[in-house]
């Protein structure tokens, strides 16, 4: 991807080694945020995902499974191969020393930055966001949309005169939904029609919100119905459908990567050199 395309498109940010709690309180709040973000659990699928999204922003969180040396030679190691010569890699630990810290990042190329985990989350998540900006993490794009269509249960659900109306939600945002239905069906909604007490169905989740009908498309062989939600949708059904495009995303990104193989260098032994 291009420098243009980032400042567009925005780009794919990984935390890699996150605890429950600075899930809860980083990784959650970022995706509020409505920046792409996902966890990798276990340092050694971390290569084989980030070759399939190498212009993304990596921060490694060094608190457990490697020791500080071994996270050295695993960050080192990126440099071997070209391919992700478009990432950009930061390194989030725990206070250390100024010399153990000085010997951490000696020939280390970090252009995601170091940053002090003091527990104080909250400026420690200041800094991130500062730093994603700066790195266009979110490009021009303001919201992060989940595509649908495999999705089993993604629907708009509202009931008017005793007849229950039905769409088919083919891709979703914090702002609005892209629906389809059938040119059967054409009569049921109408450009500016707005509609309220709707239950948007995902998954397990219903969630209230109000809509309006924005435009109607002729899309093959059915009719893309364009949908923003109201102003009069509540905070918290907003924040549910972003946590349900997180879910979304990340879940669709494991499934993609459940065969990898895992990474099986030794970094505590192996090291690597410029």
């Amino acid at each position: 991807m291009s420098d243009s395309d980032k400042s567009i498109y925005g780009r794919k940010v990984f935390f890699v080694n996150a605890n429950v709690t600075f899930d809860t309180q980083v990784i959650s709040r970022l995706r509020l945020m409505e920046f792409e973000v996902y966890g990798i659990d276990d340092y050694r699928k971390t290569k084989a995902i980030l070759r399939k999204n190498p212009d993304s922003i990596c921060f490694i969180i060094m608190e457990s499974q490697l020791s500080i040396k071994g996270w050295h030679n695993f960050i080192k190691s990126f440099e071997s191969e070209n391919v992700f010569s478009p990432l950009d890699i930061g390194v989030i630990t725990l206070p250390l020393a100024q010399e153990k810290l000085d010997n951490f990042k000696a020939g280390l190329q970090l252009d995601a930055g170091i940053f002090i985990n003091d527990s104080d989350l909250e400026s420690l998540l200041h800094k991130i966001v500062i730093q994603l900006d700066t790195l266009q993490a979110k490009g021009l794009r303001k919201y992060v949309r989940a595509n649908c269509l495999n999705e089993k249960q993604a629907d708009c659900l509202w009931v008017r005169d005793n007849r229950m109306f039905r769409l088919k939600v083919i891709d979703i945002s914090s702002v609005g939904i892209a629906a389809k239905l059938s040119p059967g069906q054409a009569n049921a909604v109408h450009i500016n029609q707005i509609i309220t007490d709707v239950t948007l169905s995902l998954k397990s989740e219903a969630i209230p919100v109000d809509i309006k009908i924005t435009a109607i498309k002729t899309a093959g062989d059915f009719l893309l119905v364009v949908i923003m939600f109201e102003t009069s949708t509540l905070p918290d059904s907003i924040n549910r459908v972003r946590k349900y495009i997180a879910d979304n995303l990340e879940e669709n990104m494991r499934a993609n990567f459940r065969s990898m193989d895992m990474d099986r260098v030794d970094y505590e032994k192996t090291e690597f050199h410029s």
